[in-house]
């Protein structure tokens, strides 16, 4: 992601006499506060505006009741900004996988468990998702905080999976836990981005997009085609 020049104009702090007025010490606990207020007013005008290029430092202030200024207190820039709405987004999908791979049940049970999770989460987030997909870690952010980078181990947790799956004699071995993965991955997000298409397609009556089945329909059909893919050649 890369600013524009309006955005590197908004970050540029108020300098005396501007006429702003200098925001007050946060209270314990206020700060934090604050900063979650700005991660979900990026997450809802996101979701609002359908594009990230469309959100600016200064709608999400507007939006938060602050000036703009103060957004740069907790963010560097809007690479960054976007970025840690992003890492919040995982974080939460990371929850998810691991809340369905908690309980009894074969790997193959599991890894159909984390499909329905991935997907239900996807499609909750529609635009919020695809800029989660397409954003690219920027330069402000530290090599400290992309160690644990939520992504990172929402992937992890399905290369466990399978490979767990493999070393029970459910899965295939002949592809190896990382391919593997990727090959499922790539599957369920496919059809996650088809499934928006459909669901922006019929917001506005669109008669390119062809008629398909259900949503429910869909998915059960991609997860029976994961599933027969992860045990053939057995």
């Amino acid at each position: 992601m890369t600013s524009t020049a309006h955005d590197r104009s908004e970050s540029r702090p108020d300098r005396p006499g501007s006429g702003v007025s200098r925001r007050r010490r946060a209270r314990k606990g206020e700060g934090e506060r604050l900063r979650t207020e700005i991660l979900d007013a990026v997450a809802e005008l996101l979701a609002e505006k359908g594009h990230k290029d469309a959100v600016s430092i200064r709608a999400v202030a507007e939006r938060v009741g602050v000036s703009p200024p103060a957004i740069y207190l907790h963010f560097s820039d809007k690479d960054e900004l976007f970025y840690q709405c992003c890492r919040a987004g995982f974080e939460e999908l990371s929850r998810r996988l691991e809340e369905a791979i908690d309980g009894a049940g074969s790997a193959l049970e599991r890894l159909q468990r984390m499909g329905r999770a991935y997907i239900g989460y996807a499609l909750e987030r529609g635009v919020q998702y695809q800029v989660l997909m397409t954003s690219i870690p920027p330069e402000s952010v530290s090599p400290e905080s992309l160690r644990d980078d939520p992504g990172l181990r929402a992937f992890a947790l399905l290369v466990d999976t399978i490979q767990e799956g493999i070393d029970a004699g459910e899965f295939r071995d002949d592809l190896g836990a990382v391919p593997l993965a990727v090959a499922v991955w790539a599957t369920v997000h496919g059809t996650v981005m088809l499934l928006l298409s459909k669901q922006a397609a019929e917001e506005v009556s669109s008669p390119v997009m062809p008629r398909l089945p259900s949503a429910d329909m869909v998915v059960d059909a991609v997860l029976a085609l994961v599933r027969s893919g992860v045990v053939e050649n057995r």
